[in-house]
């Protein structure tokens, strides 16, 4: 079962315990986990969507093994112990989707925006002769945050900034902004979730106010968004199917 929309996902969930004495085992994918960046509450009154709705998963009917809940590129790796009773997070990436990309271009450096994103992403990039680059933020005067490379040499590179999702772009146009300043030659972008509310993407492209990126690479893991990408030269959507299929078969937690 795969959920393309969040809205959907309550009512595949209802569905699910319908049908589950069906089935011996039950695997659902879900490319985006929409819940993901609210996995802890920093004031009270706040709910922290993300353990109660992996409490959801948790609690349909067993049908055999544990549900083995797919998702790509979840955006905090601890959100996976949220997940309890008969569901079994698969933690799968759509990296080997830009390594193909940059196999194909001049690329000789990844950037990550923060260091969090590095330690995360960087082993993934073991296998290629890249230099690593991390940007990090420190604080200005008053309260006021810049963006500035922390580890790595920008200068006469052809970079990629990588990172699990955008929503409106900020730190990844503070990042490529800085690096380009730094002598980079070029500077492009990956994330596997384009979540971009309020179309925030229009400004990433051409002619936007923040269109400092020659490629943006996303996936379809919302298509919703990414429908409505413009064909610009600018955005390139990656299909995320062919790597599904694949990983449905590389998984040994159950």
């Amino acid at each position: 079962m795969v959920f393309l929309q969040p809205q959907k996902a309550i009512m595949s969930i209802q569905f699910t315990a319908i049908f589950v004495e069906l089935f011996f085992s039950a695997i659902r994918i879900m490319y985006f986990l929409h819940t993901g960046t609210m996995e802890r509450v920093t004031k009270e009154g706040t709910v922290a969507t993300a353990a109660t709705y992996a409490h959801m998963f948790g609690s349909l009917p067993s049908c055999g093994r544990p549900t083995r809940l797919m998702v790509y590129d979840i955006h905090t790796l601890q959100n996976r112990f949220y997940l309890h009773g008969n569901a079994v997070a698969s933690l799968q990436t759509a990296i080997p989707l830009l390594k193909g990309k940059i196999k194909l271009s001049e690329i000789d450096a990844i950037a990550f925006p923060d260091d969090g994103a590095a330690k995360r992403f960087s082993v993934l990039f073991s296998d290629m002769d890249l230099e690593i680059i991390i940007c990090g933020k420190t604080r200005g005067e008053g309260d006021t945050r810049h963006i500035v490379i922390t580890d790595g040499n920008a200068e006469g590179k052809r970079i990629v900034i990588v990172d699990d999702l955008v929503q409106t772009g900020g730190t990844l146009y503070e990042c490529g902004k800085v690096l380009k300043e730094a002598g980079a030659l070029s500077v492009n972008a990956f994330v596997t979730h384009a979540v971009f509310p309020k179309e925030s993407w229009k400004r990433f492209a051409l002619g936007g106010d923040r269109a400092c990126f020659d490629k943006f690479w996303v996936t379809n893991s919302i298509p919703t968004v990414t429908d409505y990408l413009p064909n610009d030269g600018i955005f390139e959507v990656l299909d995320l199917m062919e790597t599904i299929i694949n990983d449905l078969d590389h998984f040994s937690s159950i």
